[in-house]
């Protein structure tokens, strides 16, 4: 009892996060996505060779390990959740009673800042690495830490991790974060060889790069004008104050919105910013928002709620394996039914935005058709799915045409192109390959 009257904070915060997730995570395809990579892990298959992804691996590793005792979407929700109390934990030390002013900030206006995703992680190791420099920590656990991180998202980590040996001023101080920086990675190098995935990974993580970034350059207005601001802030920052190793973090965490400058990547960078600042200030406008900070954030949930008042009228829980307690729709899943029954059996591949939902669902494994952006292929990407698909045979593609600009057009033509179409059902159309 006693235990719990320390920690209610801490429980009512997990409480918060749970709900916030299953209710407001409604549809959410990069968190089906991301469950999906940490499925495919549970499951024995590697990433790079058997599945494609173009970070590095350790937030689905991490989020695997949930999943061993009950591979389902809530258990991995609430792996999450977990995550979240402990980063806002975290947070607390490094902001003290200004705690609340961050948790507005992370759910304003949408909640896509503590969905499941590789960035949510990217964000909590830089805001341990603030913390660490902050307490004057050693040098061979903030190298520790970077290690981490480059481990999160190497290209993110790699840009933090010389910001970080820039702003150290000592080759000595430089030399000791190097050395443990190296460990987690030469363990990773180690698995890649192991497993005979480093080709793969070179190929989707670093060649594929060029890929995403032609593919994926894309700008929104407001994005960049935040963008502006945030740029034009830290160059002030460093005028007035050159030494503040804050700056450096802040400056590396600028590759949070490369390639892509829109609201999603853009948030994360806010997030950043302003626990950078809230953890400098206290000043009248600090204290006037730690006031308003709890009703303010009561005033999001509503309005959150008010948006998808319509979505809830006819929401329900999803029947489906491994979805148990995944939120969706009776309209929708009625919908599902039709589609599912034929996929699960059979030699089927899905060509959708909804591949991974499909693929976790039917026991079937992940492969390089469940995100199909473009991008996410590695190095000539398109025409190496391409390749992939004129060597299969006797098999069927359930495809389904997206109008999201990440979605991959030129595969889902080039299926239509080399197949017959079947039939179609509820919007997807399904393609026979002899």
């Amino acid at each position: 009892m006693n235990i719990i009257k320390k920690n209610y904070k801490c429980i009512l915060l997990f409480i918060f996060f749970f709900i916030s997730l299953i209710f407001f995570g409604y549809n959410n395809t990069d968190i089906i996505w991301n469950y999906g990579m940490a499925h495919a892990i549970r499951i024995g298959e590697i990433p790079y060779k058997d599945f494609n992804i173009i970070t590095t691996p350790l937030y689905p590793f991490i989020m695997s390990i949930g999943l061993f005792i009950k591979d389902s979407y809530i258990a991995y929700i609430l792996e999450q959740s977990l995550f979240l109390t402990l980063f806002f934990y975290l947070l607390s030390k490094l902001v003290k009673d200004k705690i609340y002013i961050l948790l507005f900030i992370f759910i304003f206006p949408v909640f896509y800042t503590i969905f499941p995703n590789y960035n949510f992680l990217v964000i909590f190791f830089i805001t341990l690495l603030i913390y660490l420099e902050k307490k004057k920590s050693n040098d061979y656990l903030i190298g520790l830490v970077l290690g981490l991180l480059f481990l999160t998202k190497h290209t993110i980590g790699g840009v933090i991790l010389i910001c970080s040996l820039i702003s150290c001023f000592s080759i000595k101080k430089d030399l000791k974060r190097i050395v443990t920086f190296l460990i987690p990675n030469i363990l990773f190098l180690i698995y890649l060889l192991l497993t005979k995935s480093l080709n793969s990974f070179i190929n989707l993580s670093i060649m594929g790069l060029f890929d995403f970034n032609k593919s994926n350059n894309g700008t929104s207005t407001i994005s960049l004008i935040l963008c502006i601001f945030i740029v034009i802030n830290l160059i002030i920052r460093f005028i007035k104050r050159p030494n503040n190793i804050n700056n450096y973090y802040l400056l590396g965490s600028l590759s949070l919105i490369i390639p892509i400058i829109d609201f999603f990547h853009m948030y994360y960078l806010i997030a950043i910013y302003f626990i950078i600042i809230i953890s400098e200030l206290d000043n009248e406008i600090i204290n006037t928002l730690k006031k308003v900070s709890i009703p303010l954030i009561i005033v999001v949930v509503i309005l959150n709620i008010i948006i998808n008042i319509n979505i809830y009228k006819d929401i329900k829980f999803s029947k489906y394996k491994h979805f148990e307690g995944y939120i969706t729709t009776k309209s929708y899943e009625k919908e599902l039914d039709k589609i599912y029954i034929k996929y699960k059996k059979g030699n089927n591949y899905m060509f959708s935005l909804s591949n991974m939902f499909f693929d976790i669902s039917t026991d079937h494994k992940i492969t390089y058709f469940d995100v199909p952006l473009y991008g996410n292929f590695g190095y000539d990407g398109v025409n190496y799915m391409k390749k992939k698909i004129d060597s299969m045979h006797n098999v069927y593609f359930y495809i389904e045409k997206n109008d999201n600009r990440q979605f991959c057009k030129d595969i889902y033509n080039h299926i239509k192109e080399v197949s017959k179409k079947e039939k179609e059902i509820n919007g997807f159309e399904i393609y026979y390959k002899k």
